[in-house]
């Protein structure tokens, strides 16, 4: 019979991984590799799901996006057969990551949808924080700031509920983003040095690197090249450190866009060709196509029309894939312009 300790030591492991997340995710996934042994030895299903559900977390995070999905299937069969919502619930999550951050927007936030309601109903307040965060990104890919901003504002008062300044910094970078969109710049730089510090106050390295890249945006549009240069090359530092492959392609992309505002063309199409070969390596199209505008006004600018018309056509190809006419009539299905702040 498996002994009581060992079960606690599963347990241990496993709340130890999700910690560890944040500044080594190396450790996470060796932690709960090692509960799901654990756990397969004493035949527990629910820690058996839980290793799984974590181990596809991880996974996602590091964008190994085919073993996330295959992951989080595993532990959606021992959830069903447990009647576990939450757990089910928690694995939806992840393979919601994977679909919103590559060419499946639509199917992303259908699962994202039905993670909230569980959320909600168990008064999860961490998991809505991170669902209502994905959310608002959702809204902003669409290009609507206000229901993003919203969004982010509601996963940030679900944080304040369980005092969670990791959750409460993560929606705050992305808020800063719309601000300075929006010209608020003073205000972005407000909010953005808002998540920083929370971040270093948590000791969350790899949600640092996002907040960095997150001022290094500001800094661009100020103005402040070199301070933006080193902070997305700080971000970039980190991010590959940690494994977070979207982290690493998204600075790129950003260093590309700084160079290409100070008159830097040829870094700036390095940077962002780079961006862009790294979208398509990890299948994170969103990247890809970003990076395509850029180089299409770039080409465009120097009268290369054959390089442009590529660019061009590729941006458009990959955007027509993820936006569609489904994604916006599944926020109108589910309602879910209503009750975003019904916490």
């Amino acid at each position: 019979m498996f002994k009581v300790q060992e079960v606690n030591k599963i347990s241990g492991l496993l709340e130890e991984a999700y910690e560890t997340r944040t500044n080594d995710l190396d450790k996470s996934i060796e932690l709960a590799s090692e509960a799901l042994e654990l756990s397969k030895i004493a035949s527990d299903k629910a820690k058996i799901g839980k290793s799984f559900s974590l181990l596809a977390l991880f996974k996602m995070i590091r964008a190994d996006y085919a073993e996330s999905i295959s992951m989080s299937e595993e532990a959606i069969k021992y959830f069903d057969e447990l009647e576990d919502e939450k757990g089910i619930a928690d694995a939806k999550y992840n393979i919601a990551g994977v679909l919103y951050k590559t060419d499946q927007l639509h199917s992303g936030l259908v699962h994202l949808i039905s993670c909230l309601k569980t959320y909600r109903k168990f008064e999860d307040f961490h998991q809505q924080a991170k669902v209502l965060k994905s959310i608002g990104t959702i809204y902003e890919y669409f290009g609507d700031d206000q229901k993003a901003l919203d969004t982010y504002w509601a996963s940030v008062e679900a944080a304040k509920k369980i005092n969670n300044l990791n959750l409460e910094s993560n929606a705050l970078n992305p808020i800063s983003g719309i601000y300075l969109n929006q010209g608020k710049t003073e205000r972005a730089m407000k909010v953005i040095q808002q998540s920083i510090e929370m971040k270093k106050a948590t000791k969350d390295i790899r949600g640092l690197a996002f907040a960095l890249y997150g001022r290094g945006k500001v800094h661009t549009l100020t103005m402040e090249f070199e301070k933006a240069e080193k902070d997305f090359r700080d971000a970039i530092e980190i991010h590959e450190e940690m494994g977070e492959k979207l982290g690493v392609g998204m600075a790129h992309h950003k260093l590309g866009y700084m160079y290409l505002i100070a008159e830097r063309k040829e870094e700036a199409k390095k940077y962002l060709k780079y961006a862009s070969e790294f979208g398509m390596k990890n299948h994170i199209i969103l990247l890809n196509f970003k990076c395509n505008n850029l180089l299409y006004q770039i080409y465009k600018e120097e009268g290369n029309s054959k390089e442009a018309l590529r660019y061009l056509e590729n941006y458009i190809t990959e955007k027509e894939s993820v936006f569609n006419k489904l994604t916006l009539k599944i926020i109108e299905d589910y309602g879910l312009e209503t009750d975003l702040h019904k916490i």
